[in-house]
């Protein structure tokens, strides 16, 4: 992202394929996350540009079984857009983030956004008749 315009950074953030809601004038841009590869993902996209970026899952806590605490609620509240891994990984989270969403933002589930359904691994850990794919993406784009 080098030599790109702040404006072009947010923009990168959009083209994920995620809306910003109302535009963000005048202040930084409040990021919440949900884990910690994610987290690092959308500070090195939007690095450079005035934002705020919470983490919700520490990192080194299964965020198969993390519950957020209450005061998670006020930086998922405060969010104009929420990244989460989606792919059924972070469920309470999702859910606390649902309650409190404001109007204006939105939650982008990268998972369900950049993989077709046809796409999704199934193994002993997270077999089909489950219905809930393996959520553990890696970044491994073609080359």
């Amino acid at each position: 992202m080098a030599g790109c315009s702040p404006a072009e950074k947010v923009s990168s953030i959009q083209n994920i394929g995620c809306e910003l809601g109302d535009v963000v004038n005048g202040r930084a841009l409040n990021i919440a996350t949900t884990v910690a590869p994610i987290t690092s993902i959308v500070a090195n996209i939007a690095g450079g540009t005035p934002t705020l970026i919470k983490g919700i899952v520490p990192e080194g806590t299964n965020s198969h079984t993390f519950e957020p605490k209450p005061s998670d609620a006020a930086s998922l509240e405060s969010a104009d857009i929420i990244f989460i891994n989606g792919l059924v990984l972070e469920e309470p989270t999702k859910d606390l983030a649902m309650a409190n969403l404001k109007e204006s933002a939105n939650v982008c589930e990268l998972g369900t956004e950049v993989l077709p359904v046809s796409e999704y691994i199934y193994d002993f850990s997270f077999p089909k008749e489950g219905g809930k794919p393996n959520p553990h993406l890696w970044t491994n784009p073609p080359m």
